[in-house]
């Protein structure tokens, strides 16, 4: 079970995590999230957490799966206040919270993947969903975040053991989960109120595929490149045939 009350004892945020809605076990947090915001029921920087998620979903409806007690898996809303140009970054605002929280709290380095990822020893310990929808007038935008902290081998489905692994599995001891949501979720805040201009060079440093050949799949087929780096736009920059091409979205295989 994870306690909520040592999440908040960490924490050192203003609006992020000072209203918890903890599950047991639920479908999907970010569902969760949606169903709080549509019903007026959720403040600004609210934390929805389980310790079960048995319907998680990644990015272009791909199944996400959590292991009960060892994964961490959690939403919180937003309701911005900011332009759309840095909307479009919250991902990568949201994936170098997760490297620098980890990192802080456990002393693991793990790195990004363009551009929902987080990335341990060439493999995927984590994703990220963000959502947004209109209601009543304003735009709620929810951030889900799934972890692999504990799990171990034997808790990684045999289709995913080659691609996927966990904080536990890594440095063969288990973590603290409250602590790593603390951390992760103080940086968070940090770089939301006051750091936008600091994203994009960190996310640029922990990148794990800069400068490497990659495969882009896009809507009209394959693009195969070198990556670059990412815009001030938070879009992918990948030269190919000696020419940078710049990508919004799409998916990237190493």
């Amino acid at each position: 079970m994870i306690f909520t009350s040592l999440i908040q004892t960490n924490l050192q945020t203003s609006f992020i995590g000072k209203n918890i809605e903890y599950f047991s076990f639920t479908d999907s947090t970010n569902d969760d999230a949606f169903e709080l915001i549509s019903n007026n029921e959720a403040l600004h920087g609210t934390l929805i957490i389980t310790d079960y998620q048995k319907k998680g979903r990644g990015r272009r409806q791909n199944n996400w799966v959590s292991t009960p007690d060892k994964s961490l898996t959690v939403s919180f809303i937003l309701y911005p206040k900011i332009g759309l140009d840095k909307l479009g970054l919250l991902p990568i605002l949201t994936g170098v919270s997760i490297v620098h929280g980890i990192k802080s709290s456990t002393s693991i380095q793990t790195g990004l993947k363009w551009p929902n990822d987080i990335m341990l020893n060439g493999k995927k310990m984590g994703g990220i969903l963000i959502e947004s929808r209109t209601t009543q007038n304003r735009l709620g935008v929810v951030v889900g975040v799934g972890l692999n902290i504990n799990e171990t081998m034997h808790d990684i489905p045999n289709f995913l053991k080659d691609k996927t692994t966990s904080l536990a599995i890594y440095s063969e001891a288990s973590c603290n989960r409250e602590q790593i949501l603390s951390a992760v979720l103080n940086k968070f805040e940090r770089l939301y109120i006051q750091e936008w201009d600091s994203i994009i060079p960190i996310w640029r440093k922990y990148c794990i595929h800069k400068d490497s050949v990659v495969v882009f799949h896009t809507e009209n087929g394959l693009h195969q490149g070198i990556f670059q780096g990412i815009s001030s736009d938070g879009h992918a920059e990948i030269q190919i045939n000696g020419k940078t091409q710049t990508f919004p979205s799409g998916m990237l295989t190493l």
